[in-house]
């Protein structure tokens, strides 16, 4: 183990040679400064800001959570920051509809006045969602947590897997590609198809930012990861945003529901939702070709 002081934050430019800890607590440090300013514009409101600030989160503690064996003791979020990644989830999810709504109405050749009446409850929600990330980030365990963090960046120790090379880092990276394969091959057993796609986007976004911390010293054999594992994730991510927008639709009250526009709506996302899932099960084949 480790007893030597931490090196200091900003060193020389990362090779495969490189501490392990050093790569990995060098990138969670860059990560701490994006959520710190994340945070500060979704206290403005601005669109955008809770898909960063919970970006951020994400990325720090799958860092620490892919990476704690390079560490002699690692920062725990716990409970409050699940309540936490809930609300921003929530609140982007909001944010999220109302811009493929918004898409939808221009590829139906709406104008503003003919929006429906329920799109304008979909603003009202998210700005109440803002709001309620906004009590959330004033409570005292909020900044507590942000200074383990920080605190962690800066002085971390390495334990003896921290002490080898970055090279080593390789190996939490096949793992998480040999995770992600495997989470996509149960697709073809689930029950919920949406929730197994899910799944899937998250063990995509897992290996995405565990290869995204090791970049800095792998270069192209973690952006050989990062392209493929990011693209797919994407494409997830439109899947799920098409699968949200179509059950709202299909919630709405009758009247509203029985909508010519409505249908039409449901209709258009039905339709998206087929052909991303042959878009994505092209790309799973792609990555496949790729990594053999």
């Amino acid at each position: 183990m480790s007893t030597a002081a931490p090196e200091r934050f900003g060193h020389d430019p990362a090779t495969d040679s490189t501490r392990a800890g050093i790569v990995v607590r060098d990138y969670i440090g860059s990560q701490v400064d994006q959520l710190n300013r994340a945070i500060g514009r979704t206290q403005r409101h601005d669109t955008g800001s809770v898909g960063a600030t919970r970006s951020s989160i994400h990325r720090i503690r799958t860092a620490v959570r892919g990476y704690g064996h390079l560490f002699t003791a690692t920062p725990k979020g716990g409970p409050q920051l699940d309540h936490l990644l809930g609300a921003l989830k929530h609140t982007e999810d909001l944010e999220g509809l109302r811009a493929h709504f918004a898409d939808r109405f221009e590829q139906l050749d709406l104008t503003v006045p003919e929006y429906p009446k329920w799109y304008g409850v979909l603003e009202a929600e998210q700005e109440e969602g803002y709001r309620h990330i906004e009590r959330i980030g004033t409570q005292a365990w909020v900044a507590a947590l942000l200074g383990q963090v920080r605190m962690f960046a800066d002085h971390a120790r390495c334990s003896r897997d921290g002490d080898r090379p970055a090279s080593s880092l390789m190996g939490v990276l096949s793992k998480s590609k040999t995770h992600l394969l495997d989470t996509y091959a149960k697709l073809s057993f689930a029950t919920d198809l949406a929730v197994a796609r899910n799944e899937t986007r998250r063990a995509a976004r897992d290996a995405h930012y565990l290869a995204e911390a090791a970049h800095p010293a792998l270069g192209r054999a973690a952006v050989d990861i990062i392209i493929p594992v990011s693209n797919l994730e994407h494409l997830l991510g439109r899947y799920r945003q098409a699968a949200i927008a179509r059950t709202w639709l299909l919630k709405l009250p009758g009247a509203a529901r029985a909508d010519s526009l409505t249908s039409t709506m449901a209709d258009l996302e039905r339709e998206q939702l087929r052909q991303l899932a042959d878009e994505i099960d092209q790309a799973t084949s792609g990555m496949i070709e790729l990594w053999r």
